[in-house]
């Protein structure tokens, strides 16, 4: 393998850089999520039986005894629901205020899955070109050695087409691991916020109606 490496130019420095930092942000954003959870549509409906059955402060010690961004955006917004209620506010006008507030906070609750995806759409983006580079270094040597040689050597020649092959398939196999997860993540933080969103449409048709 590392012969392999060697064989592909010094364009394989870059791309063996590309790959540790696509490799970290991977393992870095597994452990968040694993540690957000992922049962969350089952803790949703956790909370809105409780609501339903007027026992609020049962889904807000729930919600402040889970993990994740949904909990914590329930949690804020049935805790701001029952202080303006202790504050003698109409159960209508503590459910909008609640939900107001869960509109508000669920960005920020979601924040910190977003952190660093960027670096693997960067990883994405640049690896591919770095092995064309290669690609494009490569080719150019074989056809120097072409030009200066007398007679054609053909272990030259497939030194310089091997390294182009090299970083082509480098390029690729860095850049595919950091696409794929890209969307594997971005899918799951998409179906979080549709889960915070059902919550809200809970916290009124519950709540609100009660």
């Amino acid at each position: 393998m590392l012969g392999i490496l060697m064989d592909g130019g010094w364009m394989m420095v870059p791309l063996l850089l590309c790959s540790i930092l696509g490799l970290a942000v991977i393992i870095d954003r597994l452990r968040a999520f694993h540690a957000a959870g992922d049962s969350h549509e089952e803790f949703r409906k956790s909370i809105r039986k409780k609501l339903e059955e007027g026992d609020v402060s049962e889904a807000i010690n729930l919600a402040a005894s889970s993990a994740g961004p949904v909990a914590a955006t329930i949690l804020n917004g049935l805790s701001r629901f029952a202080r303006l209620v202790s504050r003698e506010k109409t159960v209508d006008e503590a459910a909008n205020a609640a939900v107001r507030s869960m509109e508000e906070y669920a960005p920020k609750a979601l924040r910190p899955l977003e952190m660093r995806l960027n670096l693997l759409v960067l990883v994405a983006a640049i690896a591919p070109l770095l092995g064309m580079t290669g690609t494009v270094t490569g080719m150019i040597a074989s056809f120097d050695v072409m030009a200066s040689s007398a007679g054609l050597d053909p272990g030259a020649v497939a030194g310089g087409i091997g390294e182009a092959l090299i970083t082509t398939a480098a390029g690729l196999l860095v850049a595919m691991p950091c696409a794929v997860y890209y969307n594997i993540f971005s899918r799951k933080i998409d179906d979080l916020s549709a889960t915070i969103d059902t919550a809200l449409a809970d916290i009124m048709e519950t709540i609100g109606e009660a």
